[in-house]
């Protein structure tokens, strides 16, 4: 069940104003009576200038030290997109359903701080501290958090309930829930012991990653790429892993036997096995060998460069990062492969099936493509990404 935050109580501006500490004001005891000089009051909606944040920063140091004159960092729906927050220790702050989208965020602490609902999207993360964060119902998409660490943060879904569109007459809107992670390179990231049921992992890529006792049951890590990844001890059941590519190390540390949509990972024997009767196959115009059939198949990182697969069977293949320059694909079925990462510069494409693959960062250079003569198929290319 999906958790529920407070909204904002004051509605966002349509076009958020631009609010920066009054020039010449220090933040502190402003006098012997411990008295402090006054922030101005941080409406929901605003858009926070760097110079303010630093002021708010200043103070929010005295508030974790015990120091007479702290003030928590307390912002809510805030706009503090595109800004360079690298380096600031927000520990325990409070940022609920505020947009960093385009941040960076290097080097920043955030460890135990409220971020429930916020949205992260594009942002640098990297060596960022979130140990213990509340990370429910955030949006991670297209990050960026190589290093940094996530111990024991709660990526749990959840919902803010946004002010911006309430009604006098109406109830608040819930804006989305699900912690998403799409397309989110996450290289030696520690999610040790993170709660992330559910979590939308698709397309990203998790290289040398920790996530164990991580609870990941019914994420979904659709399309992904897992490289010596530590699962031990976390909990995966009814996560869904169609179209990952998952490496062996990843796979012996994982217990997935209640997962969902894992390709197998054949042996190097068995698919020079099948290539060579396949090429057979297509020699003998059908009469010998036997027609590819690698559906669904974890074929990642393999070296098919030149080699003969036209009107081979690939549908829903697992193809990251496969050298296919130079290979015969003529009226091949690539429909829904995972190709992310893939080489297929100089392949021949004419009439090939690439509906719904997914060709993220996919090298097509002097690929042929169009009418396959003779057959009236043509390549078809509508990509899923």
């Amino acid at each position: 069940m999906s958790e529920t935050a407070p909204s904002p109580t004051t509605a966002a501006p349509p076009t958020a104003t631009p609010i920066a500490a009054p020039r010449g004001t220090a933040p502190g005891p402003a006098d012997g009576l411990g008295r402090r000089n006054r922030l101005p009051e941080i409406p929901a909606g605003a858009r926070i200038e760097l110079d303010l944040l630093r002021a708010l920063c200043v103070l929010h140091e005295r508030y974790l030290r015990g120091i007479r004159g702290g003030r928590k960092i307390i912002l809510r729906a805030c706009d503090l997109s595109n800004i360079d927050l690298s380096g600031l220790d927000l520990e325990g702050a409070d940022f609920l359903g505020c947009d960093f989208s385009g941040a960076r965020l290097e080097t920043t602490r955030l460890c135990h701080a409220n971020l429930f609902g916020s949205n992260f999207t594009g942002a640098n993360l990297t060596d960022a501290d979130f140990e213990r964060a509340d990370m429910r119902g955030t949006r991670l998409d297209e990050t960026d958090m190589s290093y940094a660490n996530l111990l024991q943060a709660d990526l749990r879904a959840g919902t803010v309930l946004d002010a911006e569109k309430a009604t006098d007459s109406g109830p608040k809107l819930p804006r989305s829930g699900v912690v998403s992670l799409v397309g989110a390179k996450l290289l030696e990231t520690d999610m040790s012991e993170v709660r992330m049921k559910g979590a939308n992992l698709s397309q990203a890529r998790l290289l040398s990653a920790r996530l164990t006792q991580a609870d990941a049951r019914a994420a979904s890590f659709t399309r992904a790429q897992l490289r010596s990844v530590d699962l031990h001890s976390a909990q995966l059941a009814d996560a869904d892993f169609e179209g990952a590519s998952i490496d062996r190390p990843t796979r012996m540390s994982a217990n997935l036997i209640r997962s969902t949509n894992i390709a197998p990972l054949p042996s190097q024997n068995l698919i020079e096995e099948k290539l060579s009767l396949h090429q057979r196959w297509v020699a003998s115009d059908g009469k010998l060998g036997t027609r590819g059939d690698f559906c669904r198949q974890d074929l990642s990182g393999m070296d098919l460069s030149g080699r003969m697969l036209a009107a081979a069977l690939m549908t829903d293949a697992v193809l990251v990062g496969t050298d296919l320059t130079g290979a015969r694909l003529a009226a091949a079925d690539l429909s829904g492969a995972n190709l992310m990462g893939a080489s297929l510069s100089r392949a021949d494409l004419r009439g090939t099936d690439l509906r719904d693959a997914c060709m993220r960062g996919v090298a097509m250079d002097a690929a042929r493509s169009g009418e396959l003569s003779g057959t009236g198929l043509k390549t078809r290319t509508l990509a899923a990404n």
